[in-house]
């Protein structure tokens, strides 16, 4: 990361207005992290399909959340974008050789969702789709992008973008392709500017669908 004369900070040839830093999550941000991922992704059409309702949804999303950057902030790293005081975008990645993962990192990410699984709706068609999505998995090395989110306040600023390109240009840098599942069809056009595409779509009749975006590395 380098900070301009301008005023501006620019992370793997992103410029990123100067009231923001770019950099792998302190632990002392963990909690806001964890709160800025959820509000991201409320609401969402996924958990919108395994909680009973609205309120459900809106408690059961930093659950989960918290155990999948406790586990790339383990086995990866999570990237954030801070302005004074707030952490208001994240990005958590799983290096090559860190997925799948073992059967104790799979039941510490479980144990975040059993809650909902257990007394929301729709639980065995559910537990059928997260098998499903883990079952087409990629199993060739490669950066999984597990989560990524920007507080719905400073969205439309480029943090999204800020936080994923570190991980993509080192990507690009060692030649290793990145992996990413989405549950929201308005994502696909985001992702396609980093050159994803669409792998596999992810369908059982009555859930939402899944789509399985893979990134070759890419010629500097």
């Amino acid at each position: 990361m380098t900070v301009d004369r301008t005023g501006a900070t620019t992370v793997a040839g992103v410029t990123v207005p100067d009231s923001f830093e770019i950099a792998r999550l302190d632990p002392a941000e963990r909690a806001e992290a964890i709160a800025t991922t959820a509000r991201a992704f409320w609401p969402d059409p996924l958990f919108g399909f395994f909680c009973r309702d609205a309120v459900q949804e809106h408690r059961a999303l930093p659950s989960f959340f918290r155990s999948l950057i406790d586990d790339a902030t383990r086995h990866g790293e999570v990237w954030v974008a801070r302005t004074p005081g707030r952490c208001v975008a994240t990005a958590s990645w799983v290096p090559p050789g860190g997925m799948p993962r073992d059967g104790r990192r799979e039941a510490r990410i479980y144990a975040g969702a059993i809650g909902t699984l257990v007394t929301g709706r729709n639980r065995r068609l559910a537990l059928r789709l997260l098998s499903e999505v883990e079952r087409h998995h990629p199993r060739e090395p490669h950066w999984y992008l597990a989560l990524v989110g920007v507080d719905p306040r400073w969205q439309g600023r480029g943090l999204g973008r800020a936080v994923i390109e570190p991980v993509l240009a080192r990507c690009d840098a060692d030649g290793h392709p990145a992996y990413l599942e989405t549950q929201k069809p308005e994502n696909l056009a985001f992702y396609a500017r980093f050159a994803f595409t669409v792998r596999d779509e992810v369908r059982l009749p009555g859930a939402p669908p899944v789509w399985l975006l893979w990134r070759e590395p890419q010629a500097s």
